[in-house]
């Protein structure tokens, strides 16, 4: 049943997680924001994989973890698969909201002659590591193999009483997987709302108008409150009209779409 499971990700997108990856392994730094937010969609889009990684997260502590791949300046991976994919993924969605600019991360962690040479670095030393364990992870055939690779995982579900189901998983390892992915939802929306509200902070000081305040005002009011109470598709419908009345108001400023870009990513993660 774990050899199906794994071949079905094959079949639905897992080769656009392992063209992301590539892609963000051998990229510029310039680029390195838009092919972290394209990595990270590859992953929320295939949801078997969006639920292995939700797996690997169970029971794993990020901030310890990460403080212990610390030494001075700098930054060694886990030598647990597990943890490596735990924490990589975990270190993307930071690198991704901006709670932890790349500049920063690699100017602490990686030096190098060059910005370009430190994001070198951070391919090899990250990302290579993250696929390889990625792919070990989903893409192995060998039952056996991957049986291995998840012992230590259902051995800590069976020790707290998991029964093993149909689905090939066991039942605690698909309810860690439910819950990790809620609090990923709940993150997003909690982060929208955030950018939401920075857009209205932004419009009192910049919109002369009046009129033209107390519509785009209006328009984020809308939006607010689809985010907090109501489904997806009322907040897709919201969305749509903010997207228009911050290029209409805003257009080409930075901060503005710096903001935007952050709300842009959370919305379009959002799931009912």
């Amino acid at each position: 049943m774990r050899r199906e499971y794994i071949d079905s990700m094959k079949a639905k997108g897992f080769g656009d997680f392992i063209t992301a990856c590539d892609e963000l392994r051998s990229c510029k730094y310039i680029l390195a924001e838009n092919k972290i937010a394209a990595l990270l969609k590859a992953i929320a889009d295939n949801k078997q994989l969006y639920s292995m990684f939700a797996a690997s997260l169970y029971d794993f502590n990020y901030q310890a973890t990460f403080d212990e791949c610390v030494m001075g300046n700098c930054f060694s991976l886990p030598t647990e698969p597990q943890k490596v994919v735990a924490l990589v993924f975990r270190i993307l969605v930071d690198l991704d909201s901006g709670k932890m600019p790349l500049q920063n991360f690699l100017e602490a962690y990686f030096y190098g002659e060059s910005i370009n040479d430190a994001y070198a670095r951070f391919g090899l030393e990250v990302i290579a590591p993250f696929e390889t364990y990625c792919r070990l992870y989903f893409t192995q055939t060998n039952a056996e193999t991957v049986s291995n690779v998840f012992a230590e995982l259902e051995n800590s579900r069976q020790a707290r009483g998991a029964v093993a189901t149909d689905s090939g998983l066991p039942a605690a390892t698909r309810a860690a997987s439910d819950n990790s992915v809620e609090r990923f939802q709940a993150d997003l929306k909690n982060d929208a709302i955030q950018q939401v509200r920075a857009l209205i902070d932004i419009a009192d000081g910049t919109i002369i108008g009046q009129v033209d305040n107390a519509e785009y005002v209006t328009c984020l009011n809308g939006l607010l409150d689809a985010l907090e109470s109501r489904g997806y598709k009322d907040i897709i419908a919201a969305f749509l009209g903010v997207k228009y009345a911050v290029a209409y108001f805003f257009k080409n400023i930075k901060t503005v779409s710096d903001i935007f870009k952050r709300l842009d990513y959370d919305i379009k993660h959002l799931a009912d």
